[in-house]
């Protein structure tokens, strides 16, 4: 997949979550760093109901994908970067966004919202990516 091609992706993938939001949980995405507080409330409720019936795998793995697009896509419309699909290690190839000489891993920040670290915010890791990608 070129570079191209995989914006073009990460762009429908980050879209997916505004319908899905807009969707399931009544909430209008509208790629402002603002909007990342919504995500952080629609991400607090999926792990609310992780914890009283686990997520099938499918399901998590899309909702993770969909909502570190929509973060991606924020962070890129902000700041800049670029997507990149990391293939190093043949096992275990991820896609993030890069900047600056840095990488921001935004789908596995949204796994671990939703799985395991309910407190974290995808709001405050933007703004301190932000921060850090301009150093």
């Amino acid at each position: 997949m070129n570079k191209q091609e995989l914006t073009e992706l990460m762009q429908a993938t980050a879209q997916d979550a505004v319908v899905y939001a807009a969707e399931e949980h009544q909430v209008l995405l509208d790629f402002s760093l603002d909007s990342l507080v919504k995500v952080d409330e629609i991400l607090s409720e999926l792990y609310l109901r992780q914890q009283e019936q686990r997520h099938a795998d499918d399901l998590l793995f899309t909702l993770c994908n969909v909502f570190g697009a929509y973060t991606g896509e924020v962070f890129i419309h902000h700041v800049g970067g670029e997507w990149y699909h990391d293939e190093s290690t043949p096992d275990a190839p991820y896609i993030c966004v890069r900047y600056n000489g840095k990488e921001f891993p935004f789908a596995s920040l949204v796994y671990h919202q939703i799985a395991k670290t309910p407190n974290a915010s995808l709001r405050n890791y933007v703004e301190q990516a932000m921060t850090n990608a301009m150093q």
